[in-house]
């Protein structure tokens, strides 16, 4: 419903204000309605009652005026002037008797008229203009009687035909009467209405007096057409109502005017209505004062609860009033302040919890996106840093074959991290969480007797606090995880070192994976990828650069000579060479962008993605210089390696794998030709 979604949106002032005009003020202006309706239906009652009773009483005696003057026509016709019948009507003989009439009567005007219209004798003052319409209607039946208007004044017409004639021309004897100008006034007294007859809009018969007891007679004041209105008569209020005077017995159209004074109902109505207006308006303003100081007492406190609800939906838990208050408003207040509270450790918890969940989370998916072990443990300890809020922090690794705690990556603080001397199981507080296999909170920081420097070129006296887990994997530790001082300055909780347990689990887990998958697609010797990692990769590359149309380029790399190191010098030797020139690769190829890849005994390959032709010569003139400035110490003499290195590239020199390979394969063998130790890319001449 339009009101009550209205009503729902308004504020809690308005409503206590509305509540209060509608106790105090619905009340009276329903009592007051149904009173003045009351009092409206027996003032209409009492005004019907008396415009039906002015009226008939006035149609009777208009009706009695009628009835008279025609029966004393018919009379006169009858009798009177039938005896004249044999005589003939002359005027010796008849105008006697016409005057005797005119007086006893009270007539204005007698006429014998012949033949419908032709008057042969008339006695009074003759409405001459009038007379040759009047006396053709009056005559044309037996007996009639109408009312016309005669120069603004009504007259009263009567004809009745002269029986018994003997001739074949019939008379009528017609009477004419003004109706006297008091003629209304009995009825006025008796019914205190004021009668008027009106006709074309003037006022042709009237009770109405004027100040000087004149009567208001002459042109209506008020519109002609209408039926009910109100007028001033003397200074006093009436209504009139208009209709027909005597509806289907005269055929002029005059309309009977009843203006009747108002009712003693309606007037008390009036009174009555002030009155409520003013005890309404007093009431109203009783309602919004009382409505006013309500509001301020408790609308107010609860407009504060609203606009602090209305933060704390917004997620803003910093914002919770105090209204010192002893009732219910003050209890809901203390209420609202426990619940923000709790709402804000549980949010700061989840949020926590959630925090660890994607720590935990980014953690097992690292192998997925770091083949490389130091970047992977790098991202393990960037992300226990930033989830514990600390400085910096560091990942020590169990060597397995001097059982001693390396430090493999370090980060955060402003210095540089030095890697120091290599810790025993036991010493230290690392050393400790490693043999023990349990984490330890140490906020003394360096001013702990556990703690240790072991030799660390690092400055140790702004190590605050500290704490320490292990990296567990199965049943035995693989390291530890340290965490050095909290941003905030705050000190470590037992809460941070069980998210720190729960990292170096996940992280201990993601290691072991990674090494495995490491294990999986690098060759043990050279630690560069494997063949079968190889063809997958270049597969992957081509497929990239093909869709978003970029250049891809690969580089063979074959060493000189190989087979004279291992007939030579022996197997060991050979193999040193080629984990020399695999070092070198590592060292100068991009890291995680390149792919160095061992191709197969001593030859090697690398897959360098959105490399220009270019290039990738430039980066095989780097490797090979780097490459041929490599000394193998030997007993019998340094020994030096040189490479013979073939480049092609996608989609210059080709536009699938197998052709690629194939092509800077030709491009090496081009490059042993011409006498080793050179690089070459890969040529038209090549490409056949």
């Amino acid at each position: 419903m339009p009101f009550i979604d209205f009503f729902r949106s308004r504020k809690l002032k308005f409503k206590i204000l509305l509540l209060f005009a509608l106790i105090l003020v619905l009340p009276l202006a329903i009592l007051m309605a149904v009173t003045l309706d009351r009092i409206s239906l027996v003032a209409s009652q009492d005004f019907k009652r008396s415009l039906n009773y002015a009226a008939s009483l006035f149609r009777e005696s208009l009706e009695d005026q009628l009835d008279s003057l025609k029966i004393r026509a018919k009379t006169v016709a009858d009798f009177d002037f039938y005896a004249l019948a044999g005589m003939g009507f002359t005027a010796s003989s008849t105008l006697p008797l016409m005057q005797y009439e005119l007086i006893r009567s009270g007539l204005d005007y007698i006429a014998i008229v012949e033949n419908h219209s032709r008057i042969l004798i008339d006695e009074g003052p003759s409405p001459v203009g009038a007379l040759a319409n009047i006396v053709p209607a009056m005559c044309h039946s037996p007996l009639n009687v109408n009312i016309y208007v005669i120069e603004d004044e009504p007259w009263i017409f009567a004809a009745a035909m002269i029986t018994k004639l003997k001739t074949d021309q019939p008379k009528h004897v017609l009477f004419a009467q003004k109706m006297p100008k008091d003629f209304a006034d009995k009825l006025k007294r008796l019914t205190g209405a004021e009668f008027t007859l009106l006709y074309a809009g003037k006022r042709i018969l009237t009770s109405q007096m004027d100040l000087y007891s004149r009567r208001k007679t002459g042109r209506s004041t008020e519109n002609p057409d209408l039926t009910y209105g109100r007028t001033e008569i003397l200074g006093k209020s009436h209504v009139f109502v208009r209709e027909e005077a005597l509806l289907g017995r005269i055929s002029e159209s005059i309309k009977l005017e009843i203006a009747l004074p108002d009712s003693e109902y309606l007037i008390l109505g009036d009174s009555m209505r002030r009155d409520f207006i003013i005890f309404g308006l007093l009431g109203l303003v009783l309602a919004l004062v009382t409505g006013s100081v309500l509001s301020w007492h408790i609308a107010s406190p609860i407009d504060i609860l609203a606009a602090s609800t209305s933060l704390v939906a917004t997620g803003d838990l910093t914002h919770a009033p105090t209204i010192d208050r002893n009732d219910e408003i003050g209890l809901l207040s203390r209420n609202f302040r426990e619940m923000v509270t709790s709402i804000r450790l549980e949010k700061e918890l989840k949020e926590r919890r959630m925090s660890e969940l994607n720590t935990l989370f980014a953690i097992s998916n690292a192998v997925n996106y770091f083949s490389d072990s130091e970047e992977l443990l790098k991202f393990v300890l960037t992300h226990a840093i930033e989830v514990l809020e600390a400085e910096r922090g560091s990942i020590m690794l169990l060597d397995d074959q001097t059982d001693e705690l390396v430090v493999k990556v370090a980060s955060g603080g402003r210095y540089r991290v030095f890697a120091g001397t290599p810790v025993k199981l036991g010493h230290g507080i690392c050393g400790q969480v490693a043999l023990e296999g349990t984490g330890i909170i140490c906020n003394d920081g360096f001013k702990d007797n556990r703690f240790r420097n072991f030799g660390s070129l690092m400055p140790v006296e702004d190590i605050k606090s500290l704490i320490c887990a292990p990296l567990k994997f199965k049943e035995g530790t693989i390291g530890v995880i340290n965490i050095v001082n909290k941003r905030s300055g705050n000190e470590f909780k037992d809460s941070d070192l069980s998210l720190l347990n729960l990292i170096a689990s996940q992280a201990a887990v993601t290691i072991e994976n990674n090494k495995l998958y490491e294990l999986s697609i690098t060759d043990g010797m050279t630690r560069l990828f494997v063949h079968r990692y190889f063809q997958a990769r270049l597969s992957e590359e081509l497929l990239r650069a093909r869709r978003y149309g970029l250049t891809l380029s690969l580089i063979m790399i074959d060493i000189d000579n190989f087979k004279k190191f291992n007939d030579t010098y022996g197997h060991q030797v050979g193999d040193a060479v080629i984990q020399k020139v695999a070092q070198s690769i590592r060292e100068t190829v991009r890291t995680g962008i390149d792919i160095p890849c061992r191709y197969g005994g001593e030859e090697m390959s690398v897959i360098l993605p959105e490399t220009r032709p270019e290039e990738a010569l430039h980066t095989a003139e780097r490797l090979r210089e780097r490459i041929a400035s490599i000394v193998v110490p030997h007993s019998s003499g340094d020994l030096r390696i040189t490479v013979s290195i073939g480049v092609a590239s996608y989609p210059v020199h080709s536009h699938d794998r197998e052709t690629l390979i194939k092509v800077a394969d030709k491009a090496l063998y081009a490059s042993k030709g011409n006498g080793k130790n050179r690089s070459t890319l890969a040529t038209e001449n090549l490409l056949t």
